[in-house]
């Protein structure tokens, strides 16, 4: 290689000046640790999101999440993982490798997931939705997540109401679609059904299909060909339930025949009460779910307790309002 020694030289020249530049500010010249201070506070302040997938119900949640961080001076850097454990644990290790120091988690399935609170280091994460079975919740792995439980008393109670208005009979077979880590949620629904004077039974082994609108749509119409009788239907996701109309529309059948509830009261879910083929969706509350997310994330990067403020942005018990059907909790201990 042939170098240009005309390019060198001036090279040379240039390092000397600015050498001599540097050394000729003497006492104005800024400490090197205050300069990379100044350089850091003028970089824009970023959040990673990782979401398991991209939905209907995650893409509202994105949404919040943006307009909340926008509100409080932070961009948001979104990672999409496809539904793939792997992908996800891979993406959380390049969002640390490009300097993001928090992290929101919209966990996968899988035992990938459970790797992650493990890896994270000094960086501060807050889990949305649901935590690894494993994780040992702290100051710096956070979960803010959602009332399981209580979502899964207002699908009961509004079954029940169905059932004693329509005179049914106290035998209820119910169809449960899950997903990772809900079973609290369609468990208490069944249960509520019990307390309020009705004998659930399974129509048939639980339906672990996830939260794809697709894999509920095939697992229902599998169900239908085996000539499965149900009386109801409890999903813990919209996308399930309709996944469940679709097959169930496919088979020429009429959706509102059964009573159908999910969660999430996303826009296409709310179409679907509307148009009566859905019974009820339990509204999540995304926006509430964002500003809390958002605030203990900001809290956690700026070396802040994590709940710092955030019972006055939440009320007492994390709740805004007690009456929210699908309320926003925030732990950072196992319970």
């Amino acid at each position: 290689m042939k170098y240009d020694r005309r390019r060198m030289a001036a090279a040379v020249i240039l390092l000397t000046v600015l050498a001599a530049l540097c050394t000729g500010c003497g006492g104005n010249a800024a400490a090197p640790e205050t300069r990379t201070r100044e350089l850091r506070a003028a970089e824009p302040q970023v959040l990673g999101l990782l979401l398991s997938r991209e939905d209907a119900a995650t893409a509202e949640l994105k949404a919040a999440i943006v307009t909340e961080a926008d509100a409080r001076g932070y961009q948001v850097r979104c990672y999409d993982a496809g539904n793939d454990p792997e992908t996800q644990l891979r993406q959380v290790h390049q969002a640390l490798a490009e300097g993001i120091g928090t992290l929101l988690v919209d966990l996968t399935g899988g035992e990938a997931s459970d790797k992650i609170a493990g890896i994270v280091g000094d960086a501060g994460v807050v889990l949305i939705g649901r935590a690894p079975e494993t994780a040992i919740l702290d100051e710096r792995l956070v979960l803010v997540g959602a009332d399981e439980a209580g979502s899964g008393v207002l699908q009961g109670q509004a079954l029940a109401d169905y059932f004693w208005e329509t005179d049914q009979g106290t035998e209820i077979r119910c169809l449960l679609f899950q997903g990772a880590g809900t079973d609290a949620r369609s468990d208490t629904a069944v249960q509520m059904l019990l307390y309020d004077g009705f004998f659930p039974i399974a129509a048939a082994d639980d339906q672990v299909c996830g939260p794809s609108r697709a894999a509920a749509r095939r697992d229902m119409a599998a169900l239908l060909a085996e000539d499965v009788d149900f009386d109801c239907v409890i999903c813990d996701s919209d996308e399930m339930a309709l996944g469940v109309i679709d097959a169930l529309e496919a088979a020429g059948r009429d959706p509102a025949a059964s009573p159908i509830v999910s969660v999430d009261h996303t826009a296409q879910g709310t179409a679907a009460v509307e148009d009566g083929s859905l019974y009820l969706t339990v509204d999540r509350n995304t926006g509430l779910q964002a500003r809390a997310a958002v605030a203990a994330a900001v809290n956690l990067d700026q070396g802040r307790p994590f709940d710092d403020g955030l019972w006055e942005l939440l009320g007492q018990d994390c709740l805004a309002d007690p009456n929210q059907p699908y309320t926003v909790r925030v732990a950072a201990e196992s319970d």
